[in-house]
């Protein structure tokens, strides 16, 4: 009966060690090819050219009229989206986004309608797609396309929760469609000119953007940069300068990254 049970532990032990032996060249298997991943995604930096045709693709986006008619909307969520974000880091409350036809768009939330998170929220709208672009741009640089696209629909997931119209809904979903169609179709060199051309877009689409609040502040007085001033000390021309100051600033230095300086 002993020999027999040593015999049945035996006769088990042998499984299990093929088991463990498996077990252990797979993990090394995917060690391995986790780490040939993440070189090749490493080096998969924005060379000059790339750089330079997606900016000159965004920058046709930006520049013509009728191609900046369909695209704006990608500027616009990332505006409401500066505002939703500081809202909800602010702890405000009753959160919704509007993203409207003619590429307006509203942020509500309950809470204080002075003080300084308001001043905060209400700053961070115009410079919310500059600063997507230089985050963009500097996972790029840095060779985390896969970081860009993922941190990219995490936002765009979050943003149509808070949505309640349904063309903001719409725009959001086709948004998220492509970005998945980019990532599950597109080669690892399309996908990378894609994030670059995004990037731009959000750099460049800022500083038009400042030239439309400008013409708007002709016929209105209910933009951010008036609320600002109804908020603070200083008067909406100043608030204007400080967004030229930032976006500009944003786009000189993620420019630089992207061209891989």
């Amino acid at each position: 009966m002993r020999d027999g049970g040593l015999g049945m532990k035996v006769d088990q032990a042998w499984p299990l060690a093929a088991t463990v032996t498996a077990s252990a060249h797979a993990t090394a298997h995917a060690t391995t090819s986790a780490a040939a991943v993440a070189a090749a995604t490493t080096d998969l930096a924005p060379s000059p050219s790339t750089g330079l045709s997606s900016g000159l693709v965004a920058l046709a986006l930006v520049i013509a009229r009728p191609l900046w008619n369909r695209t704006g909307h990608l500027n616009t969520a990332a505006h409401e989206g500066g505002h939703a974000l500081m809202a909800f880091l602010l702890d405000r409350e009753f959160l919704a986004v509007r993203l409207e036809a003619n590429q307006n768009g509203l942020t509500s939330y309950f809470g204080r309608p002075r003080g300084f998170g308001r001043m905060i929220i209400s700053a961070s709208g115009y410079t919310a797609p500059s600063l997507f672009g230089l985050a963009a741009a500097a996972l790029l640089a840095a060779g985390n396309v896969t970081a860009a696209f993922l941190l990219a629909g995490l936002a765009l997931c979050g943003l149509l929760l808070l949505v309640v119209n349904a063309f903001g809904r719409l725009t959001v979903v086709v948004m998220t469609l492509l970005l998945v169609l980019v990532t599950a179709r597109g080669s690892a060199g399309s996908q990378l000119f894609v994030a670059c051309a995004v990037s731009w877009f959000l750099l460049l689409g800022a500083i038009r953007s400042l030239g439309e609040l400008r013409q708007a502040r002709r016929y209105s007085l209910h933009t951010d940069a008036d609320t600002l001033a109804s908020v603070s000390h200083l008067p909406a021309w100043v608030w204007v300068a400080i967004f030229y100051t930032i976006d500009l600033y944003c786009l000189l230095l993620g420019g630089r990254l992207l061209l891989g300086g």
